[in-house]
């Protein structure tokens, strides 16, 4: 029987179709690449998702907490691209400076601060319990492998914040920079 319904499914799906999918994904993954060479707050949401899902482990969250825990970083590194997206399409259409143009890109860039705020804030409620907090202080003090980590964490983090794309020798590949010139 099964047998019989994956005959069926391959026959319904065709190549063309299985391609279109790929190249979607691929797309989409060069999205993700252009935003991480290119925006150093999308570094920085990264830096900090990687750290907090660190700490969460040994804060031993919850499921639950860890899921909105996820949410939150999904929800800070989609609007960052959402963001990176808007002012790209604002340059396209702009080439020198335009209050409209001007108002678009910190709208966007004020829906990343509202996200990224809405993460912090969620995040204090569920790592500030007390009890909780000195246990995972605790345990990453007391061992010297653990501190090590965090400390490499946090070096090569700000050197991947701060110096992006020239950390594989690449250049950033912006289309062009608007100068904004105050009339």
């Amino acid at each position: 029987m099964a047998s019989v319904c994956s005959v069926m499914l391959l026959m319904f799906i065709q190549k063309s179709d299985v391609r279109n999918l790929a190249k979607s994904f691929s797309y989409a993954f060069k999205g993700i690449t252009y935003c991480i060479k290119n925006e150093r707050n999308m570094r920085i949401h990264i830096c900090m998702a990687l750290l907090v899902a660190m700490f969460s482990y040994f804060y031993k969250t919850t499921s639950s907490e860890f899921i909105i825990l996820t949410l939150c970083i999904g929800f800070v590194i989609s609007s960052e691209m959402v963001n990176t997206a808007i002012e790209t399409l604002v340059n396209l259409g702009t080439p020198s400076y335009n209050s409209l143009a001007k108002i678009a890109k910190d709208v966007a860039a004020g829906a990343v601060a509202v996200s990224a705020i809405v993460a912090a804030i969620t995040g204090f409620i569920i790592f500030l319990k007390p009890q909780r907090l000195m246990n995972a202080l605790t345990v990453i003090v007391s061992n010297p492998i653990y501190i090590a980590i965090f400390a490499i964490l946090i070096v090569v983090s700000l050197l991947f914040i701060f110096n992006g794309p020239r950390l594989y020798g690449e250049k950033t590949t912006r289309i062009y920079d608007i100068k904004t010139k105050r009339k």
